[in-house]
């Protein structure tokens, strides 16, 4: 994976599981774009069968993860594992989803946002991914890698890029250091990132 991929996804964790004390902006009224929020933009695969190939998505986000919920996420993970995240993901809510163009896609249980400069917005969002049939009866090294993630770097206007990690491992190393590790490839670069909806209005 690349260096430049490599910082993304450590800054996103960043925001991801981080301490109540230091949070920006989540409460809803801090968001310079209202709830509901929808963009649409192009994934571009970046290599291995992916490269060069892409594809349009969209991204529906109906609620923020509240600082208690991110809390008791990275309480979760640090004493018992990326398991338990995953247990804790699947009680909890839906927050929105992410859909290829075409397909259904899949929800995802955990979305932060930070204010960047000029009244933009850095955005989080994590889904404990699906996993298919033939990944957990062959009981394969992937399915050690539950969760997906996806990052929208936009403006105030909403327009953007981002990355979209949709095979990864979130922990903590022996330092008691969060980790972002990919399956086998490097994630898929998102162009062209533009609100589409912002609180109901096109």
């Amino acid at each position: 994976m690349g260096q430049r991929v490599v910082r993304v996804l450590l800054a996103a964790l960043g925001v991801l599981l981080i301490s109540t004390g230091s949070l920006i902006g989540q409460n809803a009224g801090d968001a310079p774009l209202t709830l509901p929020l929808q963009f649409a933009g192009t994934a571009f695969g970046q290599a291995g069968a992916a490269a060069g190939k892409s594809f349009g998505f969209t991204v529906f986000i109906d609620q923020w993860t509240s600082d208690e919920q991110a809390k008791a996420f990275l309480d979760t993970l640090r004493e018992n594992g990326p398991d338990a995240l995953v247990k804790a993901f699947d009680k909890t809510k839906d927050v929105g989803r992410v859909s290829p163009t075409g397909f259904v896609g899949n929800s995802f249980r955990f979305a932060r946002y930070t204010l960047t400069a000029g009244g933009g917005m850095h955005i989080v969002m994590v889904t404990d991914r699906p996993m298919r049939f033939w990944e957990v009866y062959n009981n394969g090294r992937s399915t050690t890698y539950p969760f997906g993630i996806i990052v929208l770097n936009v403006d105030s206007t909403g327009k953007g890029t981002g990355t979209l990690a949709p095979i990864c491992k979130i922990k903590f190393n022996k330092k008691g250091e969060l980790e972002i590790e990919n399956y086998g490839q490097k994630s898929l670069r998102l162009m062209n990132v533009r609100l589409e909806k912002s609180g109901g209005k096109e």
